[in-house]
């Protein structure tokens, strides 16, 4: 039996947070995973860093989420390619211009940075976008790192730390630990005993929380992205429309992804998920759509994976009430962008602080 103060259950974006994070502070804490770091949602998606169209209720958690990104990139030295580029918003219809409305809203109640652009003013910050464009938002604060590299970067650096890991180590059962101290989390080769747990499993973590008398509903997405070839630099910004997100690497390449999907049953076989050839065409001529010199671009690869969206779009933290020191952190809705910043409130739950309830927004 391997014991921790600290387990943490899932290596995704919020689980490898949370384990840096509580080892940064001096934590002996081990993380385990039934795969690979980061081989679900946080690897399969455009790693964009928007704040411009997240629910007004979980915008504070989005704000600290993006100070933790650049805290790791530009201060604790971890690569997960982090860069603050500013991004636009932008509308191609007139009924979508109160969402831009809304947007300068709650950036004003949160005391952050925005303009707002009008079709002139839109081609004067990317000459190459498209006249479709009718205005747009800016902020400054929008971004992206690489979601390919940025997970396992945390994780190393925890691992540097102190963090202990283990991969494909499937947690089926959660039980008091005989000498009363913590609880006994169970593999199939493999016992865990913590003092306290964190169940950050994505859209699996309803897996070992129904068990638990924790019911939290999940709506099934499948994350489609596609990867052109590297081409020079030419988009400053990253680029967002109510259903397509573009940014371009640092490497050259250019990300492409949004609300079209790809296909999965996570109950029937949680392993295979599939890329949607419509939607991959949509998704494509829509970024082809705003940016026209996108036609001379081949595409490399693309590929989906599963993530699950809370009803209210919003991040589900809290402690077990049957099982006290079981705590579980679920984001809820664009995972990748905000998860550090729902690590970051699961600790200040697990530390009896302040931290965000979503049944305060109910």
């Amino acid at each position: 039996m391997k014991k921790t103060e600290y387990l943490v259950i899932g290596a995704g974006i919020v689980g490898c947070s949370a384990a840096y994070l509580l080892t940064k502070q001096g934590c002996k804490v081990t993380i385990v995973d039934k795969s690979y770091p980061c081989n679900e949602a946080s690897g399969v998606n455009a790693g964009g860093m928007e704040l411009l169209q997240q629910p007004p209720q979980s915008l504070p958690v989005h704000i600290l989420a993006a100070e933790l990104w650049d805290q790791f990139q530009n201060q604790d030295e971890i690569d997960v390619g982090y860069h603050r580029t500013g991004g636009l918003f932008c509308v191609l219809k007139e009924e979508d211009l109160h969402l831009l409305d809304e947007q300068a809203e709650r950036f004003a109640k949160n005391n952050l940075p925005i303009e707002r652009l009008n079709q002139e003013q839109v081609k004067e910050k990317i000459p190459y976008i498209c006249d479709n464009v009718i205005a747009a938002n800016f902020s400054p604060m929008s971004g992206y790192s690489n979601p390919l590299k940025a997970g396992v970067a945390i994780l190393m650096k925890a691992k540097q730390l102190g963090c202990e890991f283990y991969d494909h180590q499937f947690v089926k059962d959660i039980k008091p630990a005989a000498d009363g101290n913590g609880y006994v989390a169970y593999t199939e080769n493999e016992e865990f005993q913590a003092e306290r747990i964190l169940i950050t499993g994505g859209i699996r973590s309803p897996w070992l929380l129904d068990d638990m008398g924790v019911h939290i509903e999940l709506e099934e997405k499948h994350n489609m992205i596609t990867v052109t070839e590297k081409a020079p630099h030419f988009i400053d910004y990253t680029i967002t429309t109510p259903t397509m997100t573009m940014k371009q690497t640092a490497e050259g390449s250019i990300l492409i992804g949004g609300g079209r999907e790809g296909y999965g049953d996570l109950n029937h076989n949680d392993k295979r998920k599939d890329v949607s050839i419509d939607g991959l065409c949509f998704n494509v001529k829509e970024a082809q759509d705003i940016i026209p010199s996108m036609k001379k671009l081949n595409i490399l690869r693309s590929w989906a994976g599963f993530e699950g969206f809370t009803p209210e779009r919003l991040p589900y933290i809290g402690e077990v009430e049957k099982y006290p020191g079981v705590y579980y952190a679920v984001t809820g809705f664009c995972g990748y962008c905000i998860g550090p910043g729902v690590a970051a409130h699961a600790i200040k739950c697990m530390n009896g602080e302040e931290y965000f309830d979503v049944k305060d927004y109910r």
